[in-house]
């Protein structure tokens, strides 16, 4: 189950398998909360379908599910929050599976009024290859001086990285990667007590030599998948963990954009790796999500990702986005260096911040929180 955004109610309306002729009819009714609702039974979707009606809103199903030509369908429920509470009460006294569905339903209206105040992540990239800074900051003075200077302009977490994860770019051994890490963290801990710091590792060797030392993230961009260890390191110091959603590896994930349902696919593909974690033993409240923006994504696909990127919190958990400089926002601005990315890449962070998203990973600290100032001030 998620919430959809508005300016998709047709067309996954129409997906659910919908009377076409009736589709553009259907849609103008959805035009409060929209929940989604993945592979009712048809039995269940007739009954969920006429509770809504009951409750003066809507449920778009399929065409065949009310004489039980198709054994599942897809569901969109719309209607306003108090309207959509009456269809979660009176679910409760119906059979299968539907009293569980209320629960879910009261889930999406808390979820869909999460509305956080935004942090921003700082990143440090101590890599050679990096698309945007890399050879910048490799020796320590230099990496010290860009901590410094991060937390000056009011960055709150400080995001440490030793692998290149850009397109192509190849595996980096643990051991190099805790090398170059190691003495950023104890400089941090010692001199910041009150920042938080997250490092951006896909190794579980590394991971653990981070956590030795009080770091507060791991920010996989595997989602848990390249590490098998990886999960339960994190789990055994109790320890935050963004769970970021991306297909292989960089070396050839441009190579992975095949999706039917974009929104959809990575939306279960990050339930599942939500799933694998929680079943190791990290904590609902310390996973943070992300929805992987240029991993495994074209340019059409991360702009629709951030058309619709208030359908992930329909998750339940904290969420981290990460745009800063990337080749789909150099496209979209028309320019060639990632550094000359910095002013579209402040306006998304202003975007992000209006949705309410609780992390923003940037490089360019200081032009992102002056946009998210000022979009606040001008959406109070």
């Amino acid at each position: 189950m998620k919430i959809i955004s508005k300016n998709f109610i047709e067309q996954e309306i129409k997906n659910t398998g919908f009377s076409p002729e009736y589709v553009s009819i259907g849609a103008n009714k959805h035009k409060f909360l929209n929940i989604k609702i993945f592979e009712l039974r048809a039995i269940e979707a007739n009954i969920l379908k006429q509770t809504a009606l009951s409750c003066d809103c809507d449920c778009a199903v399929h065409k065949n599910s009310i004489d039980c030509k198709v054994e599942k369908t897809d569901c969109v429920l719309s209607g306003s929050f108090s309207q959509l509470i009456e269809v979660s009460k009176k679910l409760r006294k119906q059979p299968l599976s539907l009293p569980k569905l209320s629960d879910e339903i009261l889930n999406m209206i808390l979820h869909s009024k999460h509305q956080a105040k935004s942090e921003i992540m700082g990143i440090l990239n101590l890599t050679e290859d990096s698309f945007s800074d890399g050879g910048e900051y490799l020796d320590y003075n230099s990496a010290r001086t860009q901590v410094d200077k991060m937390i000056q302009e009011g960055a709150k977490i400080i995001d440490i990285g030793a692998e290149s994860t850009r397109p192509g770019a190849l595996s980096v051994n643990p051991d190099i990667e805790t090398e170059k890490i190691i003495p950023v963290i104890k400089y941090i801990k010692e001199k910041y007590q009150n920042i938080q710091t997250s490092i951006d590792t896909r190794n579980s060797k590394t991971a653990l030599a981070a956590l030795k030392l009080g770091v507060d993230i791991i920010n996989d961009v595997s989602g848990l998948r390249y590490d098998k260890d990886m999960a339960k390191t994190i789990a055994q110091f109790d320890a935050k963990v963004v769970i970021m959603h991306s297909r292989s590896n960089p070396s050839d994930m441009d190579n992975m954009c095949n999706y039917k349902n974009l929104a959809d696919e990575v939306y279960k593909e990050l339930q599942n790796q939500c799933t694998l974690a929680l079943e190791s033993g990290i904590r609902a409240q310390n996973i943070i999500i992300d929805p992987g923006f240029g991993f495994a994504k074209n340019y059409e696909q991360n702009i629709e990702l951030m058309q619709r990127i208030e359908e992930f919190k329909s998750m339940g958990y904290k969420m981290l986005v990460g745009v800063s400089r990337k080749r789909f926002l150099r496209q979209l601005a028309n320019v060639d260096k990632p550094k000359d990315a910095d002013d579209i890449t402040a306006y998304t962070s202003a975007y992000f911040a209006q949705k309410g998203i609780d992390y923003i990973r940037v490089h360019n600290v200081i032009k992102n929180i002056e946009a998210i100032k000022f979009g606040t001030i001008f959406t109070q």
